[in-house]
């Protein structure tokens, strides 16, 4: 079962409806309708709030597990798909300002990395054209 699949569970258990439901976590029908179709899913604050609504468990909404006791917990296997389902609803989440300096943000990491690379390979040259040099000149 997904997520969508338990967060439609329970609330038609409380016998609310999509509006009921965006009414209470301050967002749109369709957003409501995105998190049970799985195409999104909401906030961490509005995880929290639907755990204390509906009295059911983190684990329980994100999982489909209960919290397990101390211990025994099975490590989580990631793989290169559960990570891409991750990220791709991490950046559909965004808003259009955030997604605006999340673009800002790589711009100027790649800027960075390729700043350090020419400098490496400005300072590695420098360093052989100087021991030639010594051999040449010496």
């Amino acid at each position: 079962m997904t997520f969508g699949e338990r967060l439609y569970k329970i609330r038609k258990e409380a016998n609310l409806s999509q509006e009921e439901l965006a009414e209470l976590m301050d967002v749109s029908r369709q957003s409501v309708s995105k998190w049970e179709s799985d195409k999104a899913y909401p906030e961490m604050t509005r995880l929290l709030f639907l755990s204390d609504y509906f009295h059911v468990s983190l684990d329980y909404l994100m999982r489909g597990t209960e919290a397990s006791k101390e211990g025994t917990a099975e490590p989580q296997k990631y793989t290169a798909d559960k990570i891409w389902v991750v990220w791709n609803t991490f950046t559909t989440n965004l808003s259009g300002v955030q997604k605006g300096m999340f673009i800002l943000l790589y711009v100027l990491t790649v800027m960075f990395l390729l700043a350090v690379v020419v400098m490496a390979v400005h300072g590695l040259g420098y360093e052989v054209g100087r021991m030639i040099g010594e051999i040449i000149y010496n």
